[in-house]
C-alpha cells in the first residue's frame, strides 16, 4: 500500500491511481490496460451488473458468468 496522501484518485476495472502523483494504490493502477505497468498475464478487476435473471456482465471485458443461487 501507498502512503500517497492526495485526494484527486482515478479508477477503472485494473486498479487506482492517484491523479497528483501517479501512484498506483491499488490492484495494477489506473490505465493499466496500456501496458506500460504490465507484464501481459494480469486478469480483469471485474465489476459485475446483473443482465437477467440468470447471468451477469462484467462492464469492462464483458464475459459473462451464470449469477450465483442465494437463499431467500
Amino acid at each position: 500500500m501507498n502512503n500517497c496522501q492526495h485526494f484527486r484518485r482515478q479508477g477503472d476495472n485494473y486498479g487506482i491511481s492517484c491523479q497528483s502523483c501517479g501512484a498506483v494504490l491499488e490492484g495494477y493502477g489506473y490505465g493499466g490496460f496500456f501496458g506500460s505497468n504490465l507484464k501481459g498475464n494480469e486478469e480483469c478487476l471485474h465489476v459485475w451488473l446483473k443482465t437477467n435473471a440468470e447471468q451477469e456482465e462484467c462492464t469492462y471485458c464483458h464475459v459473462l458468468r451464470e449469477r450465483e443461487k442465494k437463499a431467500n
